[in-house]
């Protein structure tokens, strides 16, 4: 009789928190399904590039104007010639794009006025650069939140007249 009093204790005690971790995974479960818990709605703004190409701040992104603004810094060591943006699939906006075939993609290299990617002067090593993509479409999505990504790729040649490829992605949200 004692024996059976100590197993039944042990069940009761088993079964009990084995409904308490169930009732847990569910919730969490649930969270996960309804976006609660989704990195994208977790991580901050954000701006990536390749090492040598740094982003200086988070891009900024006009939903008005409908552009999409990238400050960087060459320390890449060499002077690098920028001739172009390309689309890189992944982004939400498309704006690469449209800013690749229309000739909209404007760099202004340490303040000066902005001119056409395809136009620019040498980069220089140390020099800051504001890469701004004209999107001619919405750069936000018709998600939660007005979040928005766009990943391209920076297309440059060095100063060995190798033409390089540089990705850059931001994920943020349109003012």
């Amino acid at each position: 009789m004692f024996r059976k009093n100590k197993g039944q204790a042990a069940m009761e005690f088993l079964m009990t928190y084995g409904w308490a971790i169930l009732v847990v995974l569910a919730a969490i479960g649930a969270l996960a399904y309804f976006g609660v818990l989704s990195p994208d709605n977790l991580l901050p703004e954000r701006c990536a590039g390749p090492p040598g190409l740094d982003c200086l701040e988070k891009a900024s992104l006009d939903a008005s104007a409908d552009t999409i603004e990238l400050a960087f810094k060459n320390n890449l060591g060499q002077t690098i010639t920028l001739t172009g943006v390309e689309a890189t699939s992944g982004g939400d906006a498309d704006c690469a794009a449209y800013s690749a075939d229309a000739g909209a993609a404007m760099i202004s290299l340490d303040g000066a006025t902005a001119v056409d990617i395809s136009t620019a002067p040498d980069m220089r090593y140390g020099v800051t650069a504001i890469l701004t993509l004209d999107c001619g479409v919405s750069v936000v999505p018709n998600d939660i939140e007005g979040r928005t990504s766009e990943d391209f790729t920076l297309v440059y040649d060095s100063e060995a007249g190798l033409t390089q490829k540089a990705g850059f992605s931001i994920k943020g949200r349109a003012s």
